[in-house]
């Protein structure tokens, strides 16, 4: 490792806020940071829908490699864009303290999700937020929308569509929240993915102390009771789907799966005692398996 600490991220305004504050932190112990800018997949083929990636790390590959090759010392990402399957000799050193997990619903009309009127063009490029507002207003037109969080509200600004969803944690990352009139989506309507708000710092096998010291234990298990359902299941971003585990005197877990058009869905909320929440999380991802396979959803949620 080079004696200045060179961070990789992606070019967006939103993954460089995320950035500074991994690189913030490495400052305040007296490392000297350089950041260096990584184009992922993702960013190149903008006009691809999200799902047709299928699990590839779109939007982590070309940062985790550049780290396996030496080129960077610490990558940051957005965590729900991590895949189960890691780079060889690359590992997820740390979490930061997790930011809203909520989705957000921005309109012109300043209307929410409920209130705006019927044939209203809605822009997303989840599979999951297209059911669950299908679940919700199946009058409504989901129409594709990718690129940046900044791109997106400019396409909403030109009148390209009538409302668009997002992370709100992006418009509090960018210092939106303020300027941008926005409803908060309940998790009981809209149940966000798994490990959404939470900011991932990657480095080689055996540095992890470089970037330990940040590392938020409560969102570590929060994220790693979520990704033990979605490793468990199999599922990837092609399958519409929510997990949430919120660690408070219990693990209190709330997960769903829908079909494509929301009107199937099977939801569960249970509490799991924080030592065995792992193996619990395990029990549950298998018993969802089987009930999943039994309500009809097994052929679109394409499990493996």
């Amino acid at each position: 490792m080079s004696e200045r600490i060179r961070v990789g991220t992606r070019g967006s305004k939103l993954a460089l806020a995320q950035t500074r504050e991994v690189v913030e932190k490495l400052e305040k112990k007296g490392h000297e940071v350089e950041i260096k800018i990584i184009k992922s997949l993702g960013d190149v083929l903008k006009d691809k829908l999200l799902h047709e990636f299928r699990g590839s790390g779109a939007f982590t590959r070309a940062l985790d490699t550049a780290l396996a090759r030496g080129e960077v010392d610490v990558v940051v990402h957005s965590y729900k864009d991590v895949p189960s399957r890691r780079i060889e000799g690359t590992t997820i050193a740390a979490v930061l303290k997790r930011g809203s997990p909520y989705d957000a619903f921005v309109s012109n009309s300043g209307l929410g999700i409920e209130e705006i009127p019927a044939g209203s063009i809605i822009g997303t490029s989840s599979l999951r937020r297209r059911a669950q507002i299908l679940r919700l207003r199946k009058d409504l037109k989901i129409e594709n929308l990718r690129g940046n969080l900044d791109t997106r509200l400019r396409k909403l600004q030109q009148g390209l569509y009538d409302g668009i969803i997002t992370a709100e944690v992006g418009l509090i990352r960018l210092g939106l929240d303020k300027k941008v009139k926005y409803q908060r989506l309940p998790i009981e309507k809209f149940v966000p993915s798994a490990n959404q708000g939470i900011i991932a710092v990657a480095t080689r096998v055996g540095e992890e102390d470089l970037v330990r010291f940040m590392n938020d234990k409560k969102t570590e298990l929060e994220a790693k009771v979520e990704r033990t359902i979605l490793s468990t299941l199999g599922l990837g971003c092609a399958v519409p789907s929510g997990i949430l585990a919120t660690a408070k005197n219990k693990i209190e877990l709330i997960c769903e799966f829908l079909s494509l058009n929301g009107t199937k869905y099977i939801r569960i909320f249970e509490k799991l005692n924080k030592s065995t929440a792992i193996e619990d999380a395990k029990e549950i991802a298998l018993n969802l398996r089987d009930e999943i396979f039994k309500s009809g959803l097994r052929t679109e949620l394409k499990i493996i």
